[in-house]
């Protein structure tokens, strides 16, 4: 498997784990994924937001290492996705007054943008700008250039997030020694290729269920129109259940995923009694109660954010995420929203072609991590250096070290002969050790050159 096959490479930074994945785009189209690796990070991010810079460094080098193994490549670069509990959307415009009716031109449209782009927010930065729409006159369109007027308004969408969460990537990746290729917004990027363009366009929202976060992206008339992120997940129904019961995170995790429901209409009469740590019980009915309560906290979360433009919504709502694998989740939503039009994402693993050897993640567990990599253009890795050299090396020592046969005893020659043999014989093993030195240095020369740029 060599570089001149377009190898990506993307990471995604989760609360519960890092995840890295490699993959190649085929001439279809299709996405080929060659390896998914992942480390746990329960304390070192949170949220979406790395706190601890050298264990997310460290996670990064043990993922970076493990593919750069089964790939036998060198990873340089990678794309990042940028999620976490500050990233969200805020409205802003610019009005510009005009002297006289003129038509408006692209040049008037940019400027626009960049005076938007300007825009300052305490302690966070504009990672990327969706243009709304354009008032003029007493018309609001999508692209005015063309029209005349004498005022104009122009309508964006600012994705805005704490300058501590790219902050902080940018050091993690610049301490394992790896390139960011781009970064890229992770919700946007995964409802591109999870939602159609039916459903962007008619009106939808997509709900991103993860650990440590909710993320929330309303889209209409093919626009992303809102955007946020709930500081709440899987992870707090799993504390709940850990702390309820006083047993470890792992144990309430396991049992929340094997038993757990996200509505039950009605308690059981005969509930299940399930086994857990210390030879002690949890009844079915307790569990349940313990889910429903959280869940439900974190669906009205959700319903906040888009109970004003749900009448638009004609697509829906649309699941997705490892929390939104529990069982029952699109009912719950019914339920405690009165809202029917809501259903769980197909997986974004159906449309890509796994390696032989690879492990299919199950569910919509990786969608996002898959989204970053379908979107991923440059080719992220090269020639592992060890075998570089080696090549070069195979080729260039016979002629440095190439044994040279004993001469023989030859009769006393002639002044003159000897001078002849000399001139004709001299020569030949000269010229041939000189250059097999020389070829034998330049290749010292770019080992040595090669380990210091490393």
């Amino acid at each position: 498997m060599g570089a001149e096959k377009e190898i990506i490479v993307a990471l995604e930074f989760g609360t519960s784990s890092i995840r890295g994945i490699a993959g190649k785009k085929k001439p279809d189209g299709t996405i080929q994924i060659l390896d998914i690796q992942q480390e746990r990070t329960n304390d070192a991010i949170q949220r979406g937001v790395i706190y601890n810079i050298d264990k997310t460094t460290q996670a990064i080098n043990n993922i970076v290492s493990r593919l750069d193994e089964n790939l036998n490549l060198h990873i340089r670069r990678a794309y990042v996705g940028v999620g976490g509990q500050s990233l969200h959307s805020n409205g802003n415009f610019i009005s510009r007054g005009l002297e006289m009716k003129v038509k408006i031109t692209p040049e008037l449209v940019d400027n626009l943008m960049d005076n938007n782009r300007a825009t300052q927010y305490t302690d966070s930065q504009i990672l990327d700008v969706v243009p709304q729409e354009y008032v003029v006159g007493n018309r609001t369109i999508a692209d005015p250039v063309g029209i005349q007027s004498d005022q104009i308004e122009a309508r964006f969408l600012n994705i805005v997030a704490k300058n501590v969460l790219v902050e902080n990537i940018q050091k993690c990746m610049r301490m394992a020694g790896i390139e960011i290729a781009d970064m890229f917004i992770a919700p946007t990027t995964l409802a591109d290729v999870l939602l159609t363009d039916s459903e962007k366009r008619s009106g939808c929202a997509m709900v991103d269920f993860g650990a440590g976060t909710t993320t929330v992206a309303v889209y209409n008339g093919n626009l992303l129109r809102h955007l946020a992120v709930i500081p709440l997940g899987g992870n707090n129904i799993t504390a709940d259940i850990a702390t309820a019961h006083q047993m470890e995170f792992e144990e309430a995790e396991s049992l929340k995923r094997k038993h757990g429901i996200a509505y039950v209409a009605a308690e059981s009469d005969t509930p299940q009694q399930l086994p857990i740590s210390n030879d002690r019980t949890l009844s079915e009915n307790e569990l349940q109660n313990i889910i429903g309560a959280r869940q439900e906290e974190i669906i009205a979360n959700v319903w906040h954010q888009i109970e004003n433009v749900s009448s638009t919504l004609l697509s829906g709502i649309v699941i997705t995420g490892a929390a939104a694998q529990l069982k029952d989740m699109p009912e719950a939503i019914k339920h405690f929203t009165k809202f029917q039009r809501v259903k769980l994402a197909k997986s974004l693993i159906t449309t890509a072609d796994v390696a032989p050897g690879i492990t299919a993640p199950q569910g919509n567990s990786s969608d996002t991590l898959i989204a970053l990599l379908m979107h991923g253009e440059a080719n992220c890795v090269e020639a592992r250096q060890d075998d570089a050299v080696r090549g070069e090396g195979e080729e260039t020592t016979p002629l440095a070290q190439e044994p040279q046969a004993p001469a023989e005893p030859q009769p006393e020659a002639q002044p003159e002969t000897q001078a002849a043999e000399q001139a004709a014989e001299e020569p030949k093993p000269k010229k041939r050790f000189g250059e097999g030195f020389k070829k034998f240095g330049r290749v010292l020369q770019k080992i040595f050159t090669d380990e210091e740029e490393e």
